[in-house]
């Protein structure tokens, strides 16, 4: 009994390896290609994971396109994936080299947060084409779009026949042990155990390869020995992005279908490996990538699997806070270096009288919307309520972006962090009913609201006080990503996917605000304190210390200001964002994790950069823009494209309804404002520490 017990446990623990290593391995080559890229520039390519995520649609598209089944002649099945895997490699190169020339290449000598910002963009524009596509290739059928906070698209879900054999290889070795290793698991492995040795040895053993490293590890001293630097950061793109198209060719057909979400997910979990492997290292990255494998699967059957993206993300967050280089990365004074956004701070208008006159005009616009609403019968009240969440947002944003330089990539999750707490201190039928005493004054649901944001935005500056430039923004990206799949998790309190619904109308001095003017003004006056008070903090001590840290850190500190100052934005920063969620969960009656989606987080980064970073006006300005675009101006265009394809070619139009491009319009918003005000400011002299 003893030994069918310790044989049944050996055959588990062998068999989660086995899984483990599979999907390890798909990791890996997205981290080899990771690593590359980022050892040439030093900056984030947000980009990465969409281009792989468009070129698995592709690559389905190409095999449904030559009808390659399983009973095809095997000589016309090898010739049909090698023709895939060829245009999987060539559009990657091209698609990554392009994304190179327009994210990277004009702001070379920029703030290293311009280029990483422009990523987003770019990421964002090759969703859309993702969506489109395969909404195309589904069968023309648009996907339901949901217009409300979180902008998220239910994609399509395409399939292609099972091509790789299913050979069970320890059946097939005459081994007698209940485990499942299949032929498919093991190809996967040794391409991607081959592509590491063949890019480790193209580093070390070419001419080309040893220009790489050479810029990678000191580009100044490079170019000084006669290498193009150029030319190795096209080269390396360009390599990159053939292992791009290798990995998406990989998991198309181990899965049988394309990736079906956000880029963002899958180049997160490539750069946590290119992390611990060591920035450069191309076997490190494979290690790493199957140790996140391995580790995942023993996660997902020992704990549970709904937790095993959760651990995923704190590893990431360890290892960047303690040793951002790496287990087997050296030390290097860059590393940490560059953190302002410079480039794009501060797009004020010029003169008093005009901004006096454009704060005028929008006060007296804000104040008498409800009466130009009722007269002319335009029926938007609750989206210019919700137009007034998302200016909170981004003047939230806007204190740690415009004024201290910190680029939040998380910031929609202390959204959802107040919505959650505005919903459990005053869901009639919630965990703490029978706590407190009856209703609670809205007032004190902000402050509750802000004071349990603010600590999370303790926690979040603590962890990041000494991180700078994208790898701020990349830890902040996996707490954003941490907090909502903590929420799903603690169902019992959090309501889980549905989130906590039917919440009680805001109770102020006693008094329900039921009706949707009411609330609008609520709003509108949150929103005009919130304004005021970024208005004294920048004139104050403490928004001059920001602007001296934002503008050279090393200076800064120099002069005695200290480094705790930037905790304190983010304590600000967090609180604003709790009092939005709070309003937005007390208004619309509910909270849910759509709140805390990424996009949402972009959104509020679109409208801060469109208004001009640094600008308490353009921050307002910028969210009426993005959401009067996506929830008034979208509709209206839906609504007549519908109409107009009803006298035909109604698939076609449905599959490019405008209503499903919210995405793409954004993120070019986003990409071109960086692009035009990124390029007219002036270099920026930075001082290593």
């Amino acid at each position: 009994m003893t030994c069918g017990i310790h044989l049944s446990c050996g055959a588990l623990l062998l068999q989660l390896l086995g899984i483990g290593l599979s999907n390890g391995a798909i990791i890996a080559l997205n981290a080899i290609g990771v690593t590359l890229v980022y050892g040439a520039v030093r900056t984030i390519n947000f980009a990465y994971g969409d281009l792989f995520a468009l070129t698995t649609v592709l690559v389905t598209s190409v095999i449904g396109g030559l009808g390659l089944h399983a009973g095809v002649h095997p000589l016309l099945l090898i010739a049909g994936l090698g023709l895939a895997v060829a245009v999987a490699m060539g559009f990657g190169m091209l698609l990554n080299l392009g994304i190179e020339q327009t994210a990277f290449r004009p702001f070379r000598s920029r703030a290293r947060q311009i280029p990483l910002i422009a990523s987003i963009g770019l990421s964002f524009i090759l969703f859309q084409v993702a969506l489109i596509w395969r909404t195309i290739q589904v069968g023309f059928g648009a996907p339901d779009h949901h217009s409300d906070v979180d902008h998220v698209a239910d994609v399509p879900h395409g399939s292609i026949p099972e091509l790789l054999p299913k050979v069970n290889l320890v059946r097939a070795t005459g081994l007698k042990l209940d485990v499942s290793y299949t032929l498919k698991d093991l190809l996967v492995l040794l391409l991607a155990v081959g592509l590491a040795l063949l890019v480790s040895w193209y580093l070390r053993s070419t001419r080309s390869g040893r220009s790489l490293r050479a810029c990678a590890q000191d580009p100044e001293l490079a170019e000084l020995c006669g290498v193009n630097r150029e030319a190795a950061i096209r080269l390396t793109f360009a390599l990159g992005g053939a292992l791009a198209g290798i990995a998406a060719f990989i998991f198309a057909m181990y899965y049988n279908r394309p990736f079906g979400q956000h880029g963002a997910q899958s180049g997160l979990i490539a750069f946590a490996a290119a992390v611990l492997g060591g920035i450069g290292s191309p076997i490190g990255a494979l290690l790493s990538g199957l140790l996140f494998g391995v580790l995942s699967s023993f996660s997902d059957f020992f704990l549970q699997t709904q937790w095993t993206p959760v651990l995923v993300l704190l590893i990431l967050i360890v290892l960047l806070v303690l040793r951002p280089t790496g287990i087997s990365g050296a030390e290097r004074g860059d590393q940490l270096s560059e953190g302002a956004l410079g480039a794009v701070a501060s797009n004020r208008p010029s003169g008093g009288l005009r901004r006096r006159w454009l704060t005028g005009v929008m006060l007296i616009l804000g104040f008498g919307y409800p009466l130009l609403d009722r007269v002319w019968h335009l029926n938007e009240q609750s989206v210019m309520t919700s137009i007034m969440i998302f200016a909170l947002l981004a003047l939230g944003l806007n204190i740690l972006l415009g004024l201290a330089g910190l680029l939040d990539l998380g910031y929609a999750a202390i959204f959802a962090i107040g919505g959650y707490t505005c919903a459990l201190v005053t869901d009639r039928y919630g965990h703490l009913a029978s706590v407190l005493p009856g209703p609670v004054d809205f007032l004190i649901v902000l402050v509750v609201c802000a004071l349990v944001a603010g600590c999370f935005g303790i926690v979040n500056g603590a962890l990041t006080l000494r991180l700078r430039g994208d790898y701020l923004a990349i830890v902040t990206l996996a707490f954003g990503q941490l907090v909502p799949q903590v929420a799903v998790n603690l169902d019992q309190l959090t309501g889980g996917v549905q989130g906590i619904s039917a919440l009680p109308a805001p109770r102020l001095f006693s008094y329900p605000l039921q009706s949707p003017v009411q609330r609008y003004y609520l709003a509108l006056a949150v929103v005009l304190l919130i304004a005021l008070a970024s208005q004294r903090l920048i004139r104050s001590r403490i928004g001059r210390a920001w602007a001296a840290l934002s503008a050279d850190e090393a200076a800064a500190l120099s002069c005695g200001v200290p480094l705790r100052t930037k905790l304190v934005a983010f304590i600000l920063g967090a609180g604003v964002a709790g009092i939005a969620g709070a309003l937005f969960a007390s208004i619309f009656s509910y909270a849910n994790t759509d709140q805390s989606d990424f996009t949402i987080s972009a959104t509020v980064l679109a409208m801060v950069i469109i208004g001009g970073a640094g600008s308490v006006r353009g921050a307002v300005i910028g969210a009426f823009l993005i959401t009067g675009y996506d929830q008034i101006l979208i509709p209206l265009l839906g609504d007549w494209v519908q109409r107009l394809s009803q006298s035909g070619g109604r698939q076609l139009l449905g599959a490019f309804d405008v209503r499903t491009l919210s995405y793409g319009s954004f993120g070019l918003a986003l990409y071109l404002t960086v692009l035009l005000r990124g390029r007219r400011q002036p270099a920026r002299v930075e001082v290593s520490t």
